[in-house]
């Protein structure tokens, strides 16, 4: 099966840093491929690099086998590249609906009508009611987002994502800063929509990310030192080296 999204040898470099360094990576469709590694391995830099945020300093980005290197992210989300960052990139003073309408709005052909009132446009309130039904948010659509929970919020987050009717997901460490239950919610929610898209996932829950992943990239200090099947890199020695002797064996 062709890979989704591909990266081939991606290297980034700040003045005298290089923050990843030759990655290479590939998700399928129906896949997702988790990317782990402590603080300051540079996952969320490759992450940067996957959506466009930032420009590669070499390497390659091809989407359905098309090379996209240097496309910023506005052109990435065109392509069908969608995103969460580690903090909340929403709309706090906005409702669920009217955050999700503007995303839904951007894919539509109405997305330059800046005076029009979305009510005008009955598609563009179906698909957000879609999205939110996939999300599980319907209940709380009409509240403020301010007024959600961290989970919640994070939900929302998604909710964008599909919006734009994405073929990858890139999550950036979904489950930051959230409870058991709100983790388990939110990993019973991407469980529900994996079929659908290439998920390239970030996250430090480990316990997430073995439910989740199909494949792991294990990543320190901006290079990749393994990559493989969850239970290769579960007994993996190496890894638990990277990760000062924690045993993910148990």
């Amino acid at each position: 099966m062709r890979s989704v999204i591909e990266a081939r040898g991606l290297t980034k470099r700040f003045s005298g840093l290089t923050a990843v360094s030759d990655v290479s990576l590939s998700c399928e469709h129906g896949v997702i491929h988790a990317v782990i590694g402590p603080n300051g391995a540079g996952k969320s830099t490759l992450m940067n690099l996957l959506s466009g945020d930032l420009k590669p300093t070499s390497g390659n980005i091809l989407i359905d086998g098309i090379d996209v290197t240097g496309s910023g992210s506005s052109q990435m989300s065109l392509l069908g590249v969608g995103r969460s960052y580690q903090r909340t990139n929403i709309y706090p003073s906005l409702t669920v609906v009217e955050n999700c309408n503007l995303a839904v709005q951007s894919r539509s052909k109405f997305s330059m009508r800046f005076l029009s009132d979305v009510g005008s446009h009955p598609e563009v309130e179906v698909d957000t009611k879609n999205v939110l039904e996939r999300v599980r948010l319907e209940s709380v659509a009409q509240k403020r987002v301010s007024e959600l929970s961290h989970g919640e919020q994070r939900q929302v987050e998604i909710a964008l994502a599909l919006a734009i009717k994405p073929k990858v997901l890139l999550l950036d460490e979904p489950l930051a800063g959230m409870g058991a239950e709100e983790s388990l919610s939110i990993v019973a929610l991407l469980q529900s929509i994996r079929s659908e898209f290439a998920v390239i996932l970030v996250e430090h829950d480990m316990d997430a990310v073995f439910a989740l992943a199909d494949t792991l990239t294990v990543m320190l200090n901006g290079g990749v030192i393994e990559s493989g099947l969850p239970q290769d890199i579960r007994s993996s020695d190496r890894v638990q080296a990277a990760y000062l002797g924690e045993d993910f064996s148990d």
